[in-house]
């Protein structure tokens, strides 16, 4: 597996989580999950600042960003079970906000990227 692929398939795990909240519905569910992967960007974009690939890998990935991420992915994956939302609906709700998301360097555009590959 190229440290490409590699990378990818990490975000895309991180990213299918989700993120927290009190939504109502799968729609506003996946309006907070969008706004969870910006701030993934935003933050894993001042982490890193302009370290290569290459160099993120190495690190495993181990960014204060992530970790965040994680913990506010793990509310969003609890509330879309109590709201019966199945993944292929959460898949094409995130997919349809893609357009949302900003990056200003390689490594948020590769976030990005994974998402917009159906990482969700």
């Amino acid at each position: 597996m190229t440290p490409r692929l590699a990378a990818i398939g990490l975000i895309l795990g991180m990213v299918a989580s989700g993120c927290g909240g009190e939504a109502a519905t799968c729609d506003e569910l996946a309006d907070q999950t969008i706004d969870l992967a910006q701030e993934l960007i935003d933050d894993v974009e001042d982490d890193v600042g302009d370290v290569g690939l290459d160099e993120l890998l190495e690190t495993g990935f181990e960014l204060p960003a992530v970790d965040d991420f994680e913990e506010k992915s793990q509310k969003i994956d609890e509330r879309g079970t109590e709201l019966g939302c199945t993944s292929e609906e959460m898949q094409q709700l995130v997919q349809s906000r893609i357009g949302r998301l900003s990056a200003d360097t390689p490594i948020g555009q590769l976030i990005i990227d994974g998402i917009a590959s159906g990482g969700i």
